[in-house]
This record gives structure tokens, C-alpha cells and sequence, in this order.
């Protein structure tokens, strides 16, 4: 695993979006901010909500961009790990792979 010192902190959000808009449509959002954010990532997107990563210092323009893009969206939880976002959101959990 990465040591967080050589990595860097990273930031999970939650967003409310509309129920149709799916990860390319959330990624064709935030593609203004990719070039200047390395870690910038739409985790995954359905069911109305989308997860998205980014380092702690780029969380407020995220957001300015995601209500930008879809008017009435907003953030419901900012988390250092999957795990929680996860475990608050429990519609978010994708089906794991299976070890061979």
C-alpha cells in the first residue's frame, strides 16, 4: 500500500445528481477541471448520487463545478475513505470481484 505522505490525501464526495446522469455525464462535468486536478476521479454515478475523488484542497472547486453543471446539486458527505461513504450510503456499494 502507498504511504499518504508519497500519495497524498485524498477526498471522497458525494453529490446529489439527476437520477438519469451517469458517470460520463458527471466526468463531461468536471472535464474543465481534470487538465490542473492529477486526482480528479468520478468513482461511480447512478441512482441519483455520484462519488467523486479529489485532494482536500480541491473539494471547493469541485463543488462550485458540480453545482454549476447540475443546478440543485449538492454535497451530502465529504470522507477520507470509501469505507465510510460506504457504510453511510449503503446504495453506493458496488458488487465486489471475485478472487480466483
Amino acid at each position: 500500500m502507498v504511504v499518504k505522505s508519497v500519495r497524498g490525501r485524498r477526498r471522497y464526495i458525494v453529490f446529489t445528481v439527476p437520477a438519469d446522469a451517469g458517470r460520463n455525464e458527471v466526468l463531461d462535468a468536471l472535464s474543465e477541471l481534470a487538465a490542473e486536478m492529477p486526482d480528479l476521479r468520478v468513482i461511480t454515478s447512478f441512482g441519483g448520487k455520484a462519488v467523486v475523488r479529489c485532494s482536500p484542497d480541491e473539494i471547493e472547486a469541485v463543488r462550485a463545478a458540480m453545482s454549476g453543471a447540475f443546478p440543485g446539486s449538492e454535497s451530502l458527505i465529504t470522507s477520507g475513505t470509501l469505507r465510510k461513504v460506504r457504510e453511510t450510503y449503503p446504495e453506493l456499494k458496488v458488487p465486489q470481484k471475485k478472487k480466483r
